[in-house]
């Protein structure tokens, strides 16, 4: 497989980025709602919410470097044509949708970031080093990364839920393996 997109395929590098955050957001969102979830001293999955607002902390930061290198992938090579199968509509639909859940790649760790740095919460990547803090404290400033951090992910379900919806229905029901574009070692 070539490391890059081409007109024969998507490329090892938008693939691997591709799953890469596919794994990042899931467990963004079931860390996101469990931890919020937590009341003080309670436990999920055996960890601790402080331990959970970490991790959720440090994934964010991860996939938005994983996020750059997916648009950074984007613009290197060529695209590979529209799947055959996908009507006029459907095209609309997926260029409109990509462009939203690309703004939410960057949109939601950034507005977290925010959040919790002008919240005075800071960030220990991975429970081991403190970030130093860019933003003076401001609960204004806080409360809007926190409802940017919100609304971003509300719109970034809808869209996946979309994205997801129409892979599975060409996969699933019109059996054209639309779905294999983007699987590993397959052109």
């Amino acid at each position: 497989m070539a490391l890059w997109n081409s007109r024969d395929g998507y490329g090892a590098v938008t693939k691997t980025a591709h799953w890469l955050i596919v794994v990042l957001f899931a467990f963004q969102y079931a860390a996101g709602l469990t931890m919020t979830r937590l009341g003080e001293g309670e436990r999920a999955f055996g960890l601790s919410g402080d331990v959970l607002y970490n991790w959720h902390k440090t994934l964010g930061l991860v996939a938005l470097a994983v996020a750059v290198v997916r648009l950074a992938a984007r613009h290197v090579g060529e695209l590979p044509p529209w799947a055959p199968t996908l009507s006029e509509a459907e095209r609309r639909f997926v260029h409109r949708a990509e462009r939203v859940l690309y703004a939410a790649m960057v949109v939601l760790p950034v507005s977290g970031f925010v959040y919790v740095m002008a919240g005075d919460y800071g960030v220990m990547v991975a429970g081991v080093w403190a970030l130093p803090n860019p933003l003076p404290r401001s609960e204004v400033l806080a409360a809007a990364g926190r409802w940017v951090h919100i609304g971003a992910a509300i719109v970034l379900a809808a869209a996946l839920a979309g994205h997801l919806g129409l892979v599975l229905w060409h996969t699933l029901v019109l059996g054209d393996r639309l779905l294999w574009r983007m699987l590993p070692r397959h052109r």
